[in-house]
């Protein structure tokens, strides 16, 4: 039963136009929250997809940032990650989002450290980047992060709780996020069952396979330190610094 309900599900994404990748990404941000002030980091000039999956708190206020925004206009704020401060006070956000923008980026580790001076304290970071799927310039893509790195990417950035989290269903749906690219959409819903079915049959007969080792992509999600920690991180620093 379970199956069937999200075999239906990705169906019904995959008519939309959602590659395998988005879709199984989109499910996964439903176990996630934006709350109070929301920045959406790298989020086109249009609400993307994930908007309709993540959960949202009462209350809660979307601000969109994108190099494709002009300066003046209308729901968002133009900006360049490889050069510009997000337009915030140190604090003052209460949770950033981040979906598939590291690998677009060269100095990931600034866009990062941002994020991490915007947040209050104990505010949330969610996001995902792409591991096995194809190459995707906008207007470049120069990284796929591995589990262990974005571990400690985020550790050095400073956040704390992190959680990263595998998602893809075996090395047929693998296969396929490559595939597709040149597949007509009808012939995607005949198709991608079928390839579902083959991961299902995979996962049955191979109960201890690693399907990290399939992995289309990752979403995250990790919390600024509280206002003490950030403290007692900033003096240990400085005195390595005078060390």
């Amino acid at each position: 039963m379970i199956f069937h309900v999200q075999c239906f599900t990705i169906l019904r994404e995959t008519w939309r136009g959602k590659d395998i990748y988005r879709v199984l990404m989109n499910q996964a941000c439903a176990d996630f929250t934006m709350k109070g002030l929301t920045v959406d980091v790298g989020s086109s000039t249009r609400l993307a997809s994930y908007h309709r999956f993540l959960q949202k708190d009462p209350g809660t206020t979307l601000e969109c940032l994108d190099l494709g925004f002009e300066s003046t206009g209308i729901g968002g704020k133009r900006i360049d990650l490889e050069q510009d401060k997000l337009p915030y006070a140190d604090g003052v956000v209460d949770s950033v989002l981040m979906f598939n923008l590291l690998e677009h980026i060269y100095n990931y580790d600034q866009a990062l450290r941002e994020a991490a001076r915007v947040l209050k304290p104990g505010g949330q970071l969610i996001g995902a980047v792409p591991f096995l799927v194809n190459y995707h310039p906008d207007p470049h893509d120069y990284w796929r992060f591995t589990g262990e790195t974005l571990q400690n990417i985020f550790t050095q950035a400073g956040f704390k709780d992190i959680q990263v989290i595998s998602f893809g269903c075996g090395p047929f749906t693998a296969g396929w996020s490559h595939v597709e690219q040149v597949v007509p959409r009808i012939l995607k819903i005949i198709f991608l069952p079928l390839v579902l079915l083959f991961d299902a049959a995979v996962s049955a007969l191979v109960p201890k396979m690693n399907k990290d080792r399939f992995s289309l992509g990752f979403l995250f999600h990790c919390r600024a330190p509280a206002a003490g920690e950030a403290q007692a991180k900033s003096i240990q620093v400085a005195g390595a610094q005078a060390a």
